[in-house]
């Protein structure tokens, strides 16, 4: 019996929810087995058959992206055709070529009438084209910021693919710092928190269980389990551990999906086309009354010209001349009033998006573009983005013994076989990532890179992870976090606990009370700590390694699986981590990119500071910014790299003021941070907090700052920034929902990129405005000087709409879509309260108006037509 697709998606509406109404439906369905067994699935093994996929996709639906329904051409005629401006300037048309047919005949009367409405349906059409191409730009980007991939389990196979491939059955695979793509329900895990508040409002962690968990729970807790739901929903953000779920609902009918159709997902507008807006509606104030004064000195003249004899009042001329008048003041309107000025803005927006887009940024965020262009303070984070993020372990140091490069695996036969199963086991049990190899053989890092590094070592020592994962021995996981800077798995080991441990050399290393060494145990004292610190940590970090610990312990529990899960979870994480037995440091090359040096000697050039925040050690981090060129060579200053804790000591951290009656944080020492951020350039041994608190410094010392970021922790930080950036490959779902461009391939130069772009933005449409207003301030004198003087207008109406054709479409088109040419980065950015039109903008608008109007006026008279 098929499962009606509303019933499942009504399983995840919040009344049904919290009034335990989808938990009583889905035990009527059977349950989590109930269902896998409905979709011919398994929760160990996943879909087992292409057919399979196919016939629930047909059921089911596909989990394709909702997509705004896009403008129709004939919507868009309509839209320009509802312009006031244009509609009287058709009506007056429409009658001038009746007064035209009347006085002159069928065959030349029509003449000027249809020229105009020629005219009027060439910039109809241009408008409509453009904005026709701009709208499918737009729809092109929005899917790439849609396209995600995710790991599921299909035929007994952990594989990645593509998000909108998953189905209704599918074993989905989430971490720390997704955001969930579909509905399901949760059927394994361990210290799942999910933060709901995009659904509910509420800001509180939800807490997260299978259902099973949760009838066990019941039974002893029954006020804790109404806190604790098996319901993961669409678009909430996992904010803490790890685990599998069922999915039950794709698509348009997942609750992010149905709340995505009822939203206007139009972009706002960005700050510049709001000031440009501005600048627009004042110029078309002026053209109004140069229109409105025109006429009336057209009307003048006639009236005289009637007073004196020379032409008489009631007769079709007065009517004809009154309906030209009226058209030559309408159409200043049309060409005084610029629509090419948000046009511009508008059209530049979409080439540069959709060109950025080729050169690895993914802009989710429009006003991002133009702000770049201005960014002054670029934060950024080393792994990833300074280097390349393909990591290999280069150095090891086990059996009290240390091990450089291929020595690691040629003299692996010196490592004795317990010590080397031991360390396979805590690599793999411990770990998320999911590595595979291709057909030579080669390692293809999915996950994350640290722990393949970690992997792949295992591999080389012939312990695949297939052998360890997936696997339900898993007990309890605590998830590797900025905070913590460690990650603990407990498992189920031969009727017993045992605890695996990972993480930064000095914090496991503190927890350590042994060692392991050629198969025995060693006490690990002070001196020792002191001695593996000095000539294994430091060493390896000189040699710009990330140094990883590995440890272990067996516990004095024992019992069966589920007995020992229950009281792995009553187990406190200071309890899970205490006397450890160290097992091996590694250490981890991670290569700087081969551009990173010329990216960043530019961005001096540029006049941007490039400051890198890393959770790496001080050793290490000095290493690899004197490499990157960040840090001189040789006699670094005071200041010039801190660890977080003597920066957030030094300048008091954060406090909150109310400011405007609203509270805001403000750095508690403002001065001396001051002092120390004109030579800061490292902060090692960061936290999330700590760059959240040198951000929120910087923009309040003016400075426009980018931010780059990968993790959830960094979403603040991300916020805070004038532009987040948010590593394409690495980065977890929350930090990219919180940036405001995307870093495809993870890669530092493709912030140079958008600084480029940025600053050619705000280039194209400054040249804009200064053709635009040179144009306008010679059109209306010209035209309010020939009905003083002349007592006709030099350029009738059909002229004049052929110049505004020309300035507002052609112009916007060509200006707009100019690529930037790498000379606009070797100038310091323009700062925050530069205005657009600048002094050397006004000096060329107005000589280049008074040339072009004393060249007409020299014509006008004193050349005979």
């Amino acid at each position: 019996m098929t499962i009606d697709i509303d019933v499942l998606s009504s399983l995840f509406e919040m009344s049904n929810i919290m009034e335990g109404v989808s938990v009583k439906k889905v035990k009527d369905l059977g349950g989590e087995l109930g269902l896998v067994k409905h979709f011919k699935s398994d929760i160990n093994t996943g879909i087992d058959s292409n057919e399979t996929i196919v016939n629930l996709r047909q059921l089911y639906g596909e989990n394709n992206p909702i997509e705004k329904e896009l403008t129709s051409v004939w919507e868009m005629i309509m839209e320009c055709f509802g312009d006031t401006m244009l509609q009287i300037l058709l009506v007056a048309s429409l009658v001038s070529t009746g007064i035209g047919i009347y006085k002159d005949g069928i065959a030349t009367g029509w003449t000027e009438g249809a020229t105009i409405f020629m005219a009027v349906f060439l910039i109809v059409s241009i408008t409509v084209g453009n904005n026709y191409i701009k709208e499918r730009q737009f729809q092109k980007l929005q899917q790439k910021i849609d396209e995600n991939k995710v790991q599921v389990i299909r035929n007994s196979k952990v594989e990645q693919i593509d998000g909108q491939q998953l189905v209704v059955g599918d074993i989905l695979f989430f971490n720390l710092g997704d955001m969930l793509p579909v509905d399901g329900l949760m059927v394994s895990g361990s210290e799942v928190k999910i933060d709901e508040s995009s659904m509910t409002g509420e800001t509180a962690q939800i807490r997260k269980l299978p259902l099973s968990e949760i009838d066990e729970l019941a039974k002893k807790d029954r006020g804790l389990v109404q806190k604790v739901t098996p319901f993961l929903i669409s678009g909430t953000k996992v904010v803490d551990g790890t685990g599998t779920m069922l999915v039950l609902a794709v698509g348009e009918n997942t609750s992010a999906g149905k709340l995505k159709l009822l939203l206007d997902q139009d972009n706002p507008p960005t700050p510049l086309q709001q000031k440009l807006e501005g600048l627009a509606e004042d110029i078309g104030k002026v053209g109004t009354i140069v229109a409105v004064l025109t006429f009336f000195a057209l009307s003048i003249n006639w009236s005289i010209m009637c007073f004196i004899g020379r032409a008489e009042f009631l007769t079709i001329d007065t009517l004809q001349f009154a309906i030209q008048a009226f058209m030559i003041g309408v159409t200043i309107i049309v060409v005084a009033v610029p629509e090419g000025l948000p046009l511009a803005v508008t059209i530049a927006l979409a080439y540069s998006v959709n060109k950025m887009k080729d050169e690895n940024c993914l802009v989710k965020n429009l006003a991002s573009c133009e702000i770049m262009g201005g960014a002054n303070t670029i934060c950024s984070d080393k792994t990833g983005t300074l280097t390349q993020n393909q990591m290999t372990v280069s150095a090891l140091f086990i059996d009290n013994d240390m091990f450089y490069n291929q020595t690691i695996y040629e003299k692996k036969d010196s490592i004795s076989r317990q010590m080397q199963e031991l360390l396979a086991e805590s690599i793999s049990y411990n770990s998320t990532a999911y590595p595979k190899k291709n057909d030579s053989g080669k390692f293809i890092q999915t996950g994350n890179k640290t722990e393949c590094a970690l992997l792949e070592l295992a591999d080389k020592f012939g312990f695949s992870i297939q052998f360890y994962r997936p696997t339900d021995k898993i007990l309890k996981q605590l998830p590797f976090n900025s905070r913590r800077k460690k990650m603990t798995t407990a498992i189920y080991y031969r009727q017993m606990l045992r605890i695996h441990v990972k993480g930064a050399p000095e914090i496991i290393l503190n927890n350590c009370t042994k060692m392991l060494s050629k198969g025995q145990e060693f006490i690990l004292d002070s001196t020792k700590k002191q001695q593996i610190l000095t000539n294994v940590i430091e060493k390896f970090s000189s040699k710009s390694l990330r140094t990883i610990a590995i440890a272990y312990k067996d516990t004095q529990y024992k019992g069966s699986q589920n007995s020992l899960k229950e009281i792995a979870y009553n187990l406190s994480e200071e309890e899970l981590d205490k006397d450890l037995v160290l097992l091996a440091i590694a250490g981890i090359k991670d290569p700087i990119r081969k551009d990173v040096s010329a990216s960043i000697q530019q961005c001096n050039r540029s006049g941007i500071q490039v400051r890198m925040i890393t959770g790496d050690n001080k050793q290490t981090a000095t290493a690899i910014a004197k490499e990157c060129g960040i840090l001189p060579q040789q006699n670094v200053s005071e200041y010039e790299i801190m660890e977080g804790k003597e920066f957030r000591d030094s300048v008091g951290g954060l406090v909150a003021i109310v400011e405007d009656g609203k509270k805001v944080l403000k750095v508690a020492n403002q001065e001396m941070f001051n002092k120390i951020s004109r030579k800061l350039k490292v902060l090692s041994r960061a936290t999330p907090e700590d760059k959240f608190l040198l951000v929120t410094g910087l923009i309040d010392q003016g400075n426009i700052v980018a931010v780059t970021g990968d993790g959830t922790n960094d979403a603040p930080a991300l916020r805070k920034s004038d532009v987040g950036f948010a590593m394409g490959e690495a980065g977890s779902d929350v930090a990219k929902e919180a940036a405001d461009i995307i870093l495809i391939d993870d890669n530092f130069s493709s912030i140079i990129t958008a600084v480029k772009w940025g600053r050619n933005i705000y280039d194209s449409i400054r040249k804009f405005i200064q053709f635009q207003l040179t144009v306008n301030i010679v059109a209306l004198f010209m035209a309010f000087l020939g009905a003083v003087v002349l007592n006709k207008s030099p350029l009738n109406s059909i002229q004049m709409l052929w110049v505004n054709l020309i300035m507002d479409t052609f112009a916007s088109l060509a200006l707009a879509t100019e690529p930037p040419s790498l000379i606009v980065l070797d100038r310091p950015p323009y700062s925050r309260k530069q205005p657009i039109v600048s002094a050397t903008m006004y000096r060329t608008i107005f000589g280049q108006s008074f040339y072009q109007i004393f060249i007409l006026i020299f014509v006008l008279i004193f050349v005979p037509i």
